[in-house]
């Protein structure tokens, strides 16, 4: 193909002619079928050469891409202990600006399950409504990284939403029960004796 002609890549005499000897950095292999990879790269390992192969730089970016993740996650668990622990302030706080509602709805035949599961549903609102905005939130900020990076889409899964919704509300029902039992278990008489 290249007779009587330099091949290109290949090395120079001083003299500007080529060299009789075929030099190249690197060769391209194609294998006939990916299952025969790895036996080809530990073929051509033997004979002495440095193997790169489609599977090793995979490999490669998944464990970064494994190590971004396990830090995020890290973030995600720290801001959803921090978010419960605000979602149970704000409850407590809730159940002492409105301990003589407690008092007089108690004192008019309200049960302590009524009770418990007015302060539950709100607690499980409180958390839904701070999901919502998270998702909302994230929806914004792919849409607007999308349009920054023409070449690259980005969306977030039904499924991411899923579990989501269902850690939210476990949270809201987990950091919700405290304050409600609480708010249920306050004696009526004291209950409007309370004027914080």
């Amino acid at each position: 193909e290249f007779a009587c002609r330099v091949i290109p890549g290949q090395p120079q005499t001083k003299n500007g002619k080529p060299m009789k000897e075929l030099c190249y950095s690197y060769a391209h292999l194609k294998v006939d079928d990916k299952d025969n990879v790895s036996a080809v790269a530990n073929t051509v390992k033997e004979m002495g050469y440095n193997v790169e192969t489609n599977a090793e730089m995979m490999d490669s970016v998944n464990r970064q891409m494994g190590i971004i993740q396990a830090v995020l996650g890290g973030i995600g668990a720290v801001s959803l202990f921090v978010a419960a622990i605000g979602i149970a302030n704000t409850m407590m706080m809730s159940i002492y600006e409105r301990t003589k509602e407690i008092g007089i709805r108690k004192a008019i035949g309200a049960g302590r399950a009524s009770i418990m599961m007015q302060f539950l549903i709100e607690a499980l609102m409180v958390s839904l409504m701070g999901c919502l905005a998270g998702i909302v939130l994230s929806v914004g900020i792919l849409y607007l990284a999308g349009m920054a990076m023409e070449e690259m889409s980005f969306h977030i899964s039904m499924g991411v939403v899923w579990v989501a919704v269902g850690f939210s509300v476990l949270i809201g029902v987990v950091f919700g029960i405290y304050p409600a039992g609480k708010a249920a278990g306050k004696p009526p008489i004291e209950a409007l004796r309370y004027s914080g």
